[in-house]
């Protein structure tokens, strides 16, 4: 099947550094399941005042930025010679960069952090965009396990909808690797009697399965701490698919505590979902900017 030129593009922030590297392999290959194009981008930003720079500096600046962008989609370009692949440069953050692609992208992938540089990406930055970002944000990790061939998603009992980002994310991933689903129902920690949430849940999650029947999926009633469960889901899991908040906001969504600690301490690549409000909240971008 042909590359879809005029599709959203998966978009991957990169920095040059090691971890940058890895998320630009992952992003080429989930471009290249979803037969979409590719975007890498770099941003680039002197540390000090603008005008304290002289515009030759600038420009050696930029150039320095370019080769970096250029490096990049060379790599894109050997490992999927048919992959459509395109770069963009841009000066500023490397998150108020992405935040403002992720409007017309599919998926963004980003490394946990950087390694040095003032435009590098840390955990600090890579909140940001996973906070911000109107579509889903892929952190990838370097799993130190073989592959498990499983996607996995844990969510509450009213988040499993027939519409649910969440779930639509984490079956199209399961689909895109033929690889097993484990759906994790998260009920309040400590309950005695789950047997109501159970036959909800499992109602909800056979509506899914019925639109992605080759799609093997199994489901979990969970009692235990949510950050306990994630973090064994997530050791067993290729892939850990997290709603970005425990609510939503529409004045001022922020990430949930929940997914926080997931994007710091995962041991394998965590999609995290934007929400509604996330999603018709325009204030984010001037937010990340500031």
């Amino acid at each position: 099947m042909p590359v879809q030129d005029d599709g959203r593009p998966v978009v991957a922030g990169y920095d040059g550094s090691a971890e940058s590297r890895l998320a630009l392999r992952w992003a080429v290959e989930e471009a290249r399941l979803r037969f979409l194009p590719l975007l890498v981008c770099h941003a680039w930003q002197w540390p000090y005042p603008r005008l304290s720079l002289a515009p030759e500096t600038t420009e050696v600046v930029r150039r320095m930025g370019r080769r970096v962008l250029d490096s990049g989609l060379t790599t894109a370009h050997e490992l999927a010679p048919r992959l459509r692949v395109r770069g963009q440069l841009v000066e500023g953050t490397p998150a108020a960069a992405l935040v403002s692609l992720s409007r017309a992208a599919e998926l963004i992938a980003i490394g946990p952090r950087g390694t040095g540089g003032p435009d590098e990406l840390r955990i600090g930055s890579t909140v940001e965009v996973a906070a911000h970002a109107r579509c889903p944000v892929a952190v990838v990790r370097r799993s130190g396990h073989p592959r498990a061939g499983r996607v996995a998603i844990a969510m509450e009992v009213e988040e499993a909808t027939p519409d649910s980002q969440e779930l639509a994310v984490a079956f199209e991933e399961a689909r895109l690797r033929r690889a097993a689903l484990l759906i994790i129902c998260l009920c309040p920690e400590n309950a005695r009697d789950t047997r109501q949430a159970a036959v909800r849940f499992n109602t909800s999650v056979a509506m899914w399965e019925e639109r992605y029947p080759t799609v093997e999926v199994e489901t979990l009633i969970e009692t235990r701490s949510h950050v306990e469960v994630l973090r064994h889901a997530a050791d067993r899991s290729d892939l850990l698919v997290v709603a970005d908040r425990e609510h939503d906001d529409p004045v001022d969504p922020a990430i949930g505590p929940v997914c926080r600690v997931m994007l710091r301490e995962a041991p394998c690549t965590i999609v995290v979902t934007p929400s509604q409000a996330r999603q018709a909240s325009p204030r984010r971008e001037r937010l990340v900017r500031s």
